[in-house]
């Protein structure tokens, strides 16, 4: 149930502050929306229909702090995305990144990040498609991050390689 007040990851669009509710007719029909209010510098509105679960269910309480330092601490065992087949991989990483699992995503990041560091190694380099879906990943996880341990979407990184070292 949300609340108004409540703060929220709202799929991959990012966090949203959910303002109040309200009532629209459209076509003829009245619905119930939530009213979310963007964190960010745009200040998007968003309208939830209250009778709609599938996208109710994409927002999210934020994650606390101590879930994020658990998450963190999981990454070394987290599982390994990476399909050779680079249509079947595409599909599967957009699927990740839409389900909107915080595991999922940290996982995804940290398998083409590895796969980065191999190509690397080899003298090549991520294709395009790899690096798109990384940079989301990483945007997603930078946001919430940033929001919760109240540091700025830059130095999540950073926080992340920290709280690694600590734990190694």
């Amino acid at each position: 149930m949300l609340n108004i007040g409540d703060t929220v990851v709202f799929g991959t669009e990012g966090i949203f502050i959910i303002e109040q509710t309200t009532q629209k007719e459209i076509c003829g029909k009245k619905t119930d929306y939530y009213v979310l209010r963007s964190t960010g510098k745009d200040k998007s509105t968003v309208y939830l229909p209250m009778n709609n679960p599938a996208l109710l269910q994409k927002a999210k309480p934020l994650a606390t702090k101590e879930e994020i330092r658990q998450l963190i601490d999981g990454i070394p065992e987290a599982e390994d995305f990476w399909v050779d087949d680079h249509k079947a991989r595409k599909e599967k990483f957009n699927s990740i990144l839409q389900s909107g699992s915080r595991e999922n995503i940290m996982a995804l990041a940290g398998t083409i990040y590895n796969h980065q560091k191999s190509q690397l190694a080899a003298h090549k380099k991520l294709n395009a498609s790899d690096e798109r879906i990384l940079r989301e990943a990483e945007r997603i996880i930078n946001l919430e991050f940033a929001f919760v341990l109240d540091i700025t979407p830059d130095e999540v990184k950073e926080y992340i390689r920290g709280r690694m070292n600590q734990t190694a």
